[in-house]
């Protein structure tokens, strides 16, 4: 593994190659399901995926955790300080997006890759985004989407209440 001041860099460029960024995540603590409670900021981690750029020229702010069976997985800016829950299956099958009713997924410790971890299990897809703790409010996320060939990943970072 890189030495503790090129995974910083790395996070803060937020890009890596797919097998170095499989080698962070892997060596990263778990997160349980209560330190996830509250809202999330997002941003992209680059490996080469095909939606590298993408949730950034929507506008995509983070994650929602209201409680165990009820989180949003797509938070989006609509507006300078207007940010509302987008229902993530027309986002995903490139149809217009669409506000959520809200809690279109929930959360659970899942083994994966190896370690019990906190887990966002989506309602109407068949994705699961698997969260490693970088630092306290500090997360590295893994998108499994049943099917590709790669995972997504992206970080999240606490927002203070």
């Amino acid at each position: 593994m890189e030495s503790q001041a090129e995974i910083v860099a790395m996070l803060e460029e937020g890009t890596a190659d797919l097998h170095t960024a499989c080698k962070l995540f892997d060596s990263l603590e778990t997160v349980d399901l209560e330190s996830l409670l509250g809202t999330w900021k997002g941003k992209e981690f680059h490996t080469g995926h095909p939606l590298d750029g993408v949730l950034a020229k929507l506008r995509w702010y983070g994650k929602e955790f209201h409680d165990a069976d009820n989180v949003d997985p797509l938070l989006f800016e609509i507006k300078k300080g207007k940010v509302v829950a987008v229902d993530p299956v027309p986002f995903l099958t490139k149809q217009k997006l669409s506000e959520a009713a809200g809690g279109e997924a929930r959360m659970r410790m899942v083994e994966f890759r190896g370690k019990v971890s906190a887990t966002i299990i989506y309602d109407h897809l068949p994705i699961h985004d698997h969260l490693r703790k970088i630092a306290d409010g500090k997360l590295l996320g893994m998108m499994d989407l049943k099917g590709d060939k790669q995972p997504f990943f992206f970080l999240l970072e606490k927002l203070e209440k």
